[in-house]
């Protein structure tokens, strides 16, 4: 059993987990899935489990860049964090989450941050340092003022304008299950931050993968 990075160039070794995240996620959703592993893994980074080249366990680390009260930072959201059926419960998730977390501290990152799927899995993400700090919101460009949220540059514009087009396609019941989920922080430079800082700032985090 290996608890490796794959770094964001490895891109022979991301498809390997394509397997895994069509068996947790998007299921009939080709074109989303085909549009994942055509663009997001080029920007990505992922934190696997794996026995030979079978991906057990792993969680993709999505790079943003975030105004954080006027100080701009790198951050990481933490998606497609998923284990096979057969192999949970072994402590698998929780292995690669430290991997992933530690990793995010030696590149000196304020926080990192996850959407959970339901209560379930936000109970096991408290357990391991996630807190809640927000609401999550689907409006993919809002003018509203907030303290925290991701800079509109050229990469995030293009980002949010396909999420949207992809979010045209789904259910009116999938678009409110949105509006009811929420993003945990995991602080990471407690140098200069901790939760309660974050918890009293507005935070505008909408993106989905």
């Amino acid at each position: 059993m290996q608890i490796e990075i794959i770094k964001r160039d490895d891109i022979e070794s991301k498809l390997k987990t394509r397997k895994l995240y069509e068996a947790c996620f998007d299921e009939g959703k080709d074109d989303f899935i085909n549009y994942y592993y055509d663009t997001i893994i080029k920007r990505n980074e992922m934190v696997v489990a794996r026995e030979g080249d079978e991906v057990l366990s792993m969680i993709h680390l999505n790079p943003y860049v975030y105004n954080i009260c006027g100080d701009i930072k790198n951050v990481h959201y933490l998606v497609a964090i998923a284990t096979k059926k057969e192999h949970r419960g072994k402590g698998l998730m929780a292995s690669c989450m430290n991997k992933a977390v530690e990793y995010l501290k030696s590149l000196s990152e304020p926080f990192c941050y996850l959407v959970p799927e339901n209560d379930g899995v936000k109970k096991a993400y408290t357990r391991i340092g996630f807190e809640i700090v927000s609401k999550f919101s689907i409006d993919k460009f809002s003018d509203d003022k907030f303290d925290i949220y991701p800079q509109n540059n050229d990469e995030y514009i293009e980002l949010m304008k396909n999420e949207e087009n992809f979010l045209k396609f789904e259910s009116d019941e999938y678009v409110e299950s949105l509006k009811n989920k929420i993003v945990m922080f995991n602080v990471l430079d407690n140098k200069n931050y901790n939760i309660d800082y974050f918890k009293s700032k507005k935070i505008y985090v909408c993106q989905e993968v």
